[in-house]
């Protein structure tokens, strides 16, 4: 069959996505399958809508080239996100009763997805982007969409918006890092959301439960485009995609109810994000160490091949086998996550050692990868110059 037929074919499961609502909704939600039902709508929207922004990504040159830190061989259009974002929000405008979070949630999110669009569009500032990233998170806050743990007197509700903005700022960044192999970013969001949505079900939160599975769906429509057999990307999630989801996640966590104690609600989502969190600790710590970055401007517009899948790739890995990797650390971790959501603090402080340990070894393996190296670069200028 024709490559641009079909294509042009693939725009049907959006059409699907679209009708489902308005034809059997109330047939899925009455038989008890209002799960299937969001995931259904939201992946068929997401994977029909690939198409044409693939499409919109070559016209209008919203594309990444070969080249630089890039490995792919060929232009690729880094409108996924934006896909993803359309797919979600529309389909979370579908759901019934939502609690008075709901209006911030999308709020938030909607500004990060367009501070992405215009970033994929037409680079913008570190400074900027950060501003947009500061401003959704405030819209957070003002909706009650902020960490917890602290008493509830002035100074408590000083580190409460300080740790939000720690978190959700911090995140949001650490997993626009990762978006560096096909697939990458895609699938530990996807691991993470499917965790989100298992311990919410758990647990009884409805409302969590649905948010979880429409994002997983509207990932799951992307990732086939993203992450294919003995193929190259054909389109990449972009800044829009990667922050959003960072976003996503990050607020989600801050959102959904995790345990019996609070200590599970700060463990918990400690482990499902400890690749991105432990990806950048220790590329901070080594961009320090190594005199490259002294101010947060810098931290943020630095631009180096010092993550955690650029080490697995310097390992020897192929790029396929460093995210499938990086995919079972997040499932081993949501694992212990589980283990966890009935827990005591004990239990959770376990959990948080044992993530530390395993998590702590890699990055002292990576470093002194990094080390050995370098002493092999000196010998051979020594020898040179001698």
């Amino acid at each position: 069959m024709n490559k641009r037929l079909l294509m042009r074919l693939l725009v049907i499961p959006f059409v699907i996505g679209l009708m489902l609502p308005y034809t059997i909704k109330y047939w899925m939600v009455s038989h008890k399958m209002t799960l299937l039902c969001y995931f259904l709508v939201t992946s068929l929207m997401s994977f029909g809508l690939i198409p044409l922004f693939y499409k919109l990504g070559l016209i209008l040159d919203i594309t990444d080239k070969p080249g630089g830190r890039h490995i792919h061989q060929q232009i690729t259009p880094r409108t996924g996100g934006i896909t993803i974002y359309i797919a979600f929000i529309s389909t979370l405008y579908m759901v019934t009763q939502p609690p008075p979070e709901f209006l911030g949630l999308s709020l938030a999110s909607s500004i990060i997805a367009l501070t992405g669009m215009l970033d994929d569009i037409r680079r913008l500032p570190a400074t900027v982007k950060l501003l947009a990233q500061i401003m959704a998170t405030a819209v957070l806050i003002k909706f009650g969409i902020v960490l917890s743990f602290f008493p509830k007197h002035l100074m408590g509700q000083i580190l409460s918006i300080f740790l939000t903005y720690l978190w959700v700022l911090g995140i949001t960044n650490a997993y626009n890092c990762l978006d560096g192999l096909d697939g990458l970013a895609g699938g530990i969001g996807m691991v993470i959301l499917g965790f989100y949505s298992a311990i919410a079900y758990s647990l009884k939160d409805q409302f969590m439960t649905l948010v979880g599975i429409i994002l997983f769906g509207a990932i799951a429509g992307f990732l086939p485009y993203n992450f294919r057999i003995k193929k190259r990307a054909l389109v990449f999630l972009g800044d829009t995609g990667s922050t959003f989801i960072g976003f996503m996640l990050a607020a989600l966590s801050i959102f959904g109810t995790w345990g019996t104690h609070k200590s599970v609600d700060l463990a918990i989502p400690i482990l499902l994000l400890a690749v991105p969190i432990t990806d950048m600790v220790m590329t901070t710590f080594t961009r320090i160490y190594d005199h490259k970055v002294k101010t947060l401007r810098q931290w943020m517009e630095y631009s180096g091949n010092d993550h955690f899948h650029h080490r697995l790739l310097a390992l020897g890995l192929s790029s396929r086998t460093a995210v499938l990797t990086i995919w079972t650390f997040t499932l081993l971790m949501g694992l212990v996550a589980l283990l966890i959501k009935t827990g005591t603090i004990f239990e959770s402080l376990i959990a948080l050692g044992i993530a530390l340990i395993i998590f702590g070894l890699v990055m002292l393996g990576m470093v002194y990868e990094d080390l050995t190296q370098i002493r092999a670069e000196n010998k051979k200028n020594v020898s040179k110059i001698e």
